[in-house]
């Protein structure tokens, strides 16, 4: 009768091994043929997938404030010729009038300069006191054009004559003056804004009025 063959005793000391030490049996699975006794082990990696809703997302997500869009404010309309301006000046107050503006200036006798023309404007001042003025027309008196400021311009006669003694000279408390200041602009433009500045802008801030 034929006797039942014995198991090596090496696969029997693996598998003693492998049933007594468990990591020991995977080392020996990685090992080679005898630690095969201790069975295939075999490890399975679950990856699970979690799907966050859109609605989740977007909560988590940091939203950034927007940057309000700050604008400025318009710039209030000039008042038009004709309009009178109260002006504080260093002792006083005056009323300053705009009362028209000539484009050209004719027949005033003074050659342009070939390109420019003369121009003109015709002004009040009251002052209201309590102090007087003492000041002058050039410096006070300005006129712009697309091309810039224009040059005061010296009027030998016609109805912007030049006067010897200028008329924003010592105004007294209650005294109202009247006159005109001639400009240099370039020929093909026409005055845009006209100016006031108390003291020539040493006295205070310019005072505009729309030409147009």
């Amino acid at each position: 009768m034929r006797r039942p063959s014995r198991r090596p005793r090496v696969r029997c000391r693996a598998v003693r091994l492998c049933a007594r030490k468990p990591v020991l049996a995977l080392l020996l699975a990685l090992a080679g043929p005898t630690a095969s006794a201790c069975g295939s082990a075999q490890t399975s990696t679950t990856t699970r997938t979690i799907s966050i809703p859109a609605t989740a997302r977007s909560s988590q997500t940091a939203t950034k404030p927007s940057t309000p869009t700050h604008r400025a404010a318009p710039s209030p309309a000039l008042p038009h010729v004709g309009a009178s301006r109260r002006v504080p000046a260093p002792g006083t107050t005056l009323i300053v009038t705009i009362r028209s503006v000539i484009d050209p200036l004719k027949d005033s006798g003074t050659q342009s300069v070939p390109g420019m023309k003369p121009v003109a404007i015709l002004v009040s001042v009251r002052n209201t006191g309590p102090g007087s003025y003492d000041s002058s027309a050039t410096g006070d008196f300005s006129v712009d054009s697309a091309a810039g400021h224009a040059a005061p311009l010296f009027v030998k006669g016609g109805v912007c004559q030049t006067p010897l003694r200028d008329f924003m000279n010592a105004i007294a408390a209650g005294e109202l003056r009247t006159g005109c200041v001639a400009f240099s602009i370039p020929s093909g433009q026409h005055p845009t804004t006209v100016g006031f500045a108390p003291d020539g802008g040493s006295g205070g801030p310019r005072h505009l009025w729309s030409a147009q």
